[in-house]
């Protein structure tokens, strides 16, 4: 007897039904096929909300690493959906037409108030990143440049637009939050930088430390879509780590260490 797993699947424009081998591939592809469902089952605020911004709005969302603001904005509504989807459904798997109603008629009653809230909230990302970019290239003097490229390489983990998928979306809005705080701690290291290099250079160690174990779990920035959670929360935590050591005036979201990051990395 032949077993197989019927899943939605996510085929870009439309949603198609695919029998999978395994239980660990339905998983896979589902909660990308329920939430292209959603948001074809939902009529979109896009448009309304790009009428509705304010003149710095739509000249900070202009500059934005998306091909377009109108990429931008399907990126943000995709992580509104996301945030119900994920809230109500934890594994992002719907299988019953009443579980699909359900999460379909909260993404229809927040969509709207979400996605201003949402398009706010990465208008304040790009203007931090925006001044972080800034204050990196104001440090010139070559005996910088292991850190300079560090907080390059940060910052383009933070901020980044793929095909079809961007920082947004890939973060999740719960996330998304942080980033702002994880931006001006990267604003901060580089005014400090001048001051103490020596003490940038010896924190940058441990950062290099830590990210080491990371990749060595198999965890990659941006994070690989479907991480599990122990590489999920580890790739937030590297965040808070620089935050700890670079910005310590910042504060952090949780008590953070390298021990505490191979603790999370090995459960």
């Amino acid at each position: 007897m032949i077993r197989a797993y019927p899943a939605l699947v996510d085929d870009g424009d439309s949603v198609s039904i695919r029998l999978m081998g395994t239980p660990a591939e339905q998983a896979r592809a589902m909660p990308g096929g329920v939430r292209r469902l959603l948001l074809a089952s939902i009529p979109s605020p896009v448009a309304y909300v790009q009428q509705h911004l304010t003149a710095n709005e739509k000249l900070t969302l202009a500059a934005s690493p998306y091909p377009n603001t109108k990429a931008l904005f399907d990126d943000c509504l995709l992580a509104v959906i996301d945030s119900v989807l994920y809230r109500m459904k934890p594994d992002g798997q719907v299988f019953m037409r009443a579980e699909f109603e359900a999460v379909r008629d909260r993404v229809s009653g927040i969509v709207m108030d979400s996605m201003f809230e949402t398009v706010a909230l990465v208008t304040r990302i790009l203007t931090a990143a925006r001044t972080a970019e800034k204050t990196i290239a104001g440090v010139t003097a070559l005996t910088y440049l292991a850190a300079l490229n560090d907080a390059k390489g940060q910052l383009s983990g933070l901020v980044w637009a793929g095909k079809g998928v961007g920082f947004v979306s890939a973060t999740g809005l719960e996330q998304l939050r942080h980033l702002p705080r994880y931006l001006a701690g990267i604003t901060q290291r580089m005014q400090a930088l001048p001051t103490n290099p020596g003490r940038d250079r010896a924190w940058q160690t441990q950062v290099e430390t830590a990210v080491a174990l990371y990749t060595d779990a198999g965890g990659r920035i941006p994070l690989a879509p479907g991480s599990p959670p122990s590489l999920v929360h580890a790739r937030w935590m590297l965040e808070e780590f620089r935050v700890s050591l670079f910005a310590q005036s910042l504060g952090t979201a949780e008590t953070v260490s390298l021990q505490r990051i191979r603790k999370v990395l090995a459960s």
